[in-house]
C-alpha cells in the first residue's frame, strides 16, 4: 500500500511541476494593438525588463491596423489591453469611450510612470484624454499630417499647401484616403481658411471646398491607407505624410524634407490607452510599457524610425542636431503653432465623409 501511495504522490508531483514549467513559460500576455513601428522593436527588450523587475515571462501579442476604427473596436470588444489611438479618437460622438458605467479606457495611475515628468509642458497640459480630472491616456508620439518633397526635383521647399494644386505637379504626388479629414484640412487652409474655421462645416464654404477637393484627388497619382509608400516616392515630386514615409525613403537613399507651409497645418498626437479588459497585474504592466515608450531609448526612435516627434524633453544626444531640427526635438513652442486634431460633430463628420466619396468618385 505504501509503494503505491508514494507511486501516486510522485505522480501529482511530476504534474505539479509541468503545470509551474507551464505557468513560467508565459505568466502574463498584453496585448496591443497599435500603429505599425510603435512596438514590434522594441518587445525583445521589455520582456528583459519585465523578467528583470517582476522575475516573470510575457508573451507580448500585437495587432497592426490600417484605421483607426480598429483601436476603438479592440477597446470596446475586449480584444486589446493597450491601443496607439490618436488624441481625439476617445471623445469623438461615434467612439465615445466615456458612457455612464461603460466605459473602455481605464485611467492611468502616474505614480506607475515617472517617465511622465520628463513630458514636454504641451502634451502635459494637453486634455484630449482627460475626463472629470481623471488622464486616461499618455501622450506617446507627435506628428504633422505634412507636405513633403523631393529634392531631387523640387529645388526649393513649398512655402503653400497651393502647391498640391501647381499644374507641373498634376499626378506627381500621393495624398491619404483613410483619414480624408485631413484632405479637407489642408484644401480649406489653402483657401485661407483658419485654424478656428476647418474642424466645423458650419464655417465653411462646402461647394467652394468640394471643387477643390474634387482636384486634388482627380490629380493625385495615388491614395494611401495607413501610411504612405515609400517605395513609390522615388517618382513623385510631392507627398502628404505622417513623416513616416518620408523617413523611410531617405534610408533608401532619398532626398525628401518636409515643408513649412505658410498656412500652417494639422497635427496629431498618438496617445497609448489601457482598455477596461486590462486587469490587476496586466494593467499594471500595461503601465510599465508607457513608461518604456517614455525613456530617452524608445523617444529616440520615435525619430530614427517613426520620422515623427518625441513628447519628452531629455532624448539628448541620441538624435543628431539635424534631426532635432526637422522633428522639433524638445521644442515646447513649435506644437503651439500646428492644429492638433479635435472632436468634430457628427454633422461635420458626415459632411466630410460624403465631400470626400464625391471627390474620390471621379478619379479614373
Amino acid at each position: 500500500m505504501k509503494k503505491i501511495w508514494d507511486m501516486v504522490i510522485l505522480v501529482l508531483l511530476t504534474v505539479s511541476l509541468i503545470g509551474v514549467q507551464a505557468v513560467s513559460a508565459s505568466d502574463e500576455t498584453i496585448r496591443i494593438t497599435c500603429w505599425e513601428g510603435y512596438a514590434k522593436p522594441f518587445v525583445k527588450d521589455f520582456k528583459r525588463v519585465i523578467k528583470g523587475e517582476y522575475n516573470i515571462d510575457i508573451d507580448v501579442v500585437i495587432t497592426n491596423p490600417t484605421d483607426q476604427d480598429e483601436f476603438f473596436m479592440a477597446a470596446k470588444n475586449g480584444t486589446a489591453d493597450l491601443i496607439s489611438p490618436p488624441a481625439d479618437l476617445a471623445k469623438t460622438p461615434r467612439f465615445y469611450c466615456f458612457e455612464d458605467n461603460n466605459y473602455y479606457l481605464s485611467p492611468v495611475d502616474l505614480n506607475h510612470v515617472p517617465n511622465f515628468k520628463n513630458m514636454l509642458p504641451f502634451f502635459k497640459n494637453d486634455e484630449s484624454l482627460t475626463h472629470k480630472k481623471q488622464r486616461y491616456g499618455i501622450a506617446y508620439n507627435c506628428g504633422p499630417y505634412g507636405l513633403a518633397y523631393n529634392t531631387a526635383v523640387v529645388k526649393q521647399a513649398p512655402a503653400t499647401w497651393n502647391a498640391l494644386w501647381f499644374t507641373k505637379y498634376a499626378g506627381k504626388y500621393t495624398i491619404n484616403n483613410n483619414f480624408h479629414k485631413c484632405n479637407i484640412w489642408i484644401t480649406a487652409l489653402s483657401l485661407g481658411y483658419t485654424y478656428d474655421d476647418i474642424f466645423d462645416i458650419q464655417k465653411l464654404d462646402r461647394d467652394k471646398i468640394q471643387d477643390r477637393l474634387n482636384l486634388l484627388v482627380e490629380n493625385a497619382a495615388s491614395l494611401w491607407d495607413g501610411g504612405a509608400n515609400p517605395d513609390e516616392f522615388p517618382q513623385l515630386s510631392l507627398a502628404t505624410t505622417w513623416g513616416f514615409a518620408a523617413q523611410q525613403a531617405n534610408i533608401k537613399g532619398g532626398q525628401w524634407l518636409i515643408a513649412a507651409p505658410k498656412e500652417g497645418g494639422t497635427a496629431w498626437i498618438d496617445y497609448w490607452c489601457i482598455t477596461t479588459s486590462a486587469k490587476k497585474l496586466v494593467k499594471r504592466l500595461c503601465e510599465r510599457w508607457i513608461n518604456y515608450q517614455l525613456s530617452p531609448r524608445a523617444q529616440a526612435q520615435v525619430v530614427k524610425s517613426l520620422g515623427v516627434s518625441p513628447v519628452v524633453n531629455n532624448v539628448g544626444s541620441r538624435v543628431s542636431d539635424a534631426e532635432k531640427s526637422l522633428f522639433h526635438v524638445g521644442d515646447n513652442e513649435y506644437f503651439k503653432t500646428v492644429a492638433i486634431w479635435q472632436v468634430m460633430s457628427e454633422e461635420t463628420e458626415s459632411a466630410f465623409s460624403q465631400m470626400w466619396e464625391t471627390a474620390k468618385a471621379r478619379r479614373k
